[in-house]
């Protein structure tokens, strides 16, 4: 087993079991799937898969690192409980250092660079964060970061982009556009970070693809249709459906090939878990 394998293993033992705990606990109450505590789950497990190719080529991998990554993976989003705004980061954070505090458990020893990494891990700047290079060790918030773009990429991402974005109050008329141009930005994120992971460029380009098509054919759909909020067809039938959860389940039954398609395939993505790509 490779050193980046053993500390996973470890940083796992330690701590996965009450960090997931402790997301499910804070979302019970709260439903919002897109970013539950099974989101933080898979983006650990795409930090995982970042980990590993990028201890191919880095020896900067440590253990102090792949625990620091592991704690801000399960409180990125966490800030979202009590806000939706795109400014969650911070309250994720103070969540972060509050569960220590309540459990008067030590911190990591990069918990200063852990609760940077929840505060920013919205901010798609190039100045904040720094692509991954073979001489450098990488810096949690740009794993966090990276990982957390590619969960918003393909058809989980056309999910939770769809949820999110209607829950703040943005409308179908805005929402494909909106949707493709923070995926373009979140695309470019990537592309930027992983130079030289040539295995995630091509993951996050098949996913991009997929996320950008859907929402492609979802603005042409609008131009053809009165009452959007009607149909129950398409990408917009799609959309429907997520916009209004409550659903009978006999709806979906009868609803188009494309609806049912796109959820069955869905249900599939969630139950792998990002777990390989």
């Amino acid at each position: 087993m490779s050193g980046p394998d053993i500390w996973i293993d470890r940083a796992e033992a330690s701590w996965l079991d009450d960090l997931y705990a402790n997301a499910e606990a804070l979302y019970h109450k709260t439903s919002l799937p897109s970013h539950d505590h099974s989101h933080h789950l898979r983006v650990w497990n795409l930090c995982k898969v970042l980990l590993r190719e990028i201890a191919a080529f880095n020896p900067g991998i440590s253990e102090s690192l792949v625990e620091g990554v592991l704690i801000a993976a399960f409180f990125h989003d966490l800030g979202m409980v009590y806000s939706t705004r795109e400014d969650h980061g911070h309250l994720g954070a103070e969540l972060c250092l509050k569960w220590f505090k309540d459990r008067d458990r030590k911190g990591p020893e990069k918990f200063d660079e852990v609760l940077r990494a929840i505060e920013l891990h919205d901010r798609k700047d190039e100045q904040i964060q720094e692509s991954f290079q073979k001489e450098t060790p990488p810096e949690i918030l740009t794993i966090l970061a990276v990982a957390d773009d590619l969960e918003a990429m393909g058809i989980i991402g056309i999910y939770r982009y769809a949820e999110i974005y209607l829950r703040r109050g943005i409308s179908l008329e805005e929402l494909g556009e909106r949707i493709l141009k923070n995926a373009s930005n979140r695309f470019e994120n990537i592309s930027r970070a992983c130079l030289p992971c040539g295995r995630i460029r091509e993951y996050s380009r098949r996913q991009y693809d997929e996320l950008r098509q859907f929402f492609e054919a979802y603005n042409e759909q609008l131009k053809t249709v009165a009452g959007a909020d009607r149909i129950l067809s398409g990408p917009l039938g799609v959309i429907n459906y997520i916009r209004k959860p409550g659903r009978d389940k006999s709806e979906l039954e009868g609803a188009g090939k494309e609806v049912n398609d796109y959820f069955r395939k869905l249900k599939h993505e969630l139950d792998q878990a990002r777990l390989q790509i």
